[in-house]
């Protein structure tokens, strides 16, 4: 018998002290969505290239973590490796004001970046270590709400802070984070019950050549799909203002959907999807994904633009958990940190490509044309996974969930 929303929920208690860590933490996320204007503001003399600069080291920061991310976590505890991430970010911070110069400013937070990016796959992590098999795409679910209320939270908070002084954010940011770091090493963690671990992470993922086939045949089959949801964030404000000629107010609507979508359907949609083989998840993510995207190039119609936001939406809701359930699933225990670092990895690579890419193309041709090289790239993930989930020495078991509790 399927578990219950509030049988789902009641599940995540073993969580419940991380969850709210990371949404206290993702609360105060204050300087950096203002951080340009900040350095504007309070660094006199610094020309915009330096300030893109500066900003731009935070995204090198950050995916120097997802790659070393496991190895620390080989000397100290995760959380351990978490806790002092966190504290490292306000222990940053507070050093800005009294910086001057690019290049110790880049340095700076490019050190910040590095600590801010440590929690993200340690947070998934722990949340694998401690969830059965039978919950862990939820509990990756409820992680990506906390983090999407967070992210929606700190941005108006930090717009008021701005208008008031612009140096309040870097105290509302240390606070915040040293709260946060607080509770996560206040909390306790569960561990799982007995058993808790997939038969593919015991048995068949104990085998290094094969999990590592595994590991990276599915990281290359999921990069497009990160290029792609790479875009909305990066180059939505560019596409919509400057390619289509519509007023800001269409990319604040585009933002709003998506996040109002993500708090309230989120959980939702994973608790009634929570027993679906993880191949299936994948390839419905995809499929709204790749609709999604397509619709994007006809936002010539502005409401065209809110469809096709809702469809791609779909998608991030589906397909993300799905991919890191999957990415633990075929991870042995030893290489689970390593891998969902990695994973992370994949993201900040998207966030560095996807402008690179898609902004010569979409000033070189018209706006169907790019978003359907979008839709096409995802389609080629699409076809990745669904390749790969045929091979079960690439794949590992893929069962359909047994519910919590209804083992034995």
């Amino acid at each position: 018998m399927r578990p219950t929303l509030r049988q789902n929920l009641a599940s995540l208690r073993p969580i419940r002290g991380l969850l709210l860590s990371v949404a206290v933490a993702r609360s105060s996320v204050l300087l950096f969505p203002f951080y340009g204007a900040y350095l504007t503001i309070t660094k006199h003399g610094l020309p915009p290239a330096g300030i893109g600069l500066i900003i731009g080291a935070f995204g090198v920061g950050a995916l120097l973590a997802d790659i070393v991310v496991s190895q620390l976590a080989r000397h100290l505890s995760k959380r351990t490796v978490a806790v002092v991430g966190l504290f490292g970010v306000a222990a940053t911070v507070v050093v800005v004001p009294a910086i001057s110069g690019i290049w110790p400013l880049a340095l700076l937070t490019a050190v910040w970046g590095f600590c801010y990016e440590l929690v993200n796959p340690l947070s998934y992590t722990l949340v694998a270590r401690a969830m059965p098999e039978s919950a862990r795409r939820f509990a990756f679910a409820a992680v990506r709400l906390a983090v999407n209320a967070g992210m929606g939270i700190g941005p108006v908070l930090a717009g008021v802070l701005f208008k008031i002084e612009p140096g309040l954010l870097v105290w509302g940011t240390a606070i915040g984070f040293l709260v946060a770091a607080g509770i996560l090493a206040r909390v306790h963690l569960g561990h799982g019950p007995p058993g808790a671990e997939s038969v593919g992470e015991t048995t068949e993922g104990a085998s290094p050549v094969g999990a590592e086939w595994r590991f990276w045949s599915f990281f290359t089959a999921i990069l497009p799909v990160h290029v792609a949801y790479a875009l909305p964030p990066t180059v939505i404000s560019v596409y919509v203002i400057q390619k289509l000629g519509h007023p800001p107010i269409w990319v604040s609507a585009v933002f709003a959907v998506n996040a109002l979508m993500v708090i309230s359907l989120e959980i939702s949609i994973n608790h009634l999807m929570n027993h679906w083989r993880r191949r299936s998840t994948l390839l419905v993510g995809y499929a709204c994904a790749v609709v999604g995207f397509g619709l994007m190039g006809f936002g010539a119609t502005p409401w065209m633009l809110i469809v096709a936001t809702a469809f791609w939406t779909f998608g991030e809701m589906i397909v993300f958990p799905a991919m890191l359930d999957h990415v633990a699933a075929i991870s042995p225990a030893a290489l689970k940190a390593r891998n969902i670092g990695f994973y992370g990895a994949g993201v900040n690579i998207g966030v560095l490509v996807a402008p690179l890419a898609f902004l010569p193309i979409a000033a070189k041709t018209d706006a169907v044309s790019v978003w359907a090289l979008v839709a096409g790239t995802v389609a080629l993930g699409m076809a990745g996974v669904a390749a790969l989930s045929t091979h079960r020495r690439l794949w590992t078991r893929d069962p359909v969930a047994v519910p919590v509790g209804a083992e034995g």
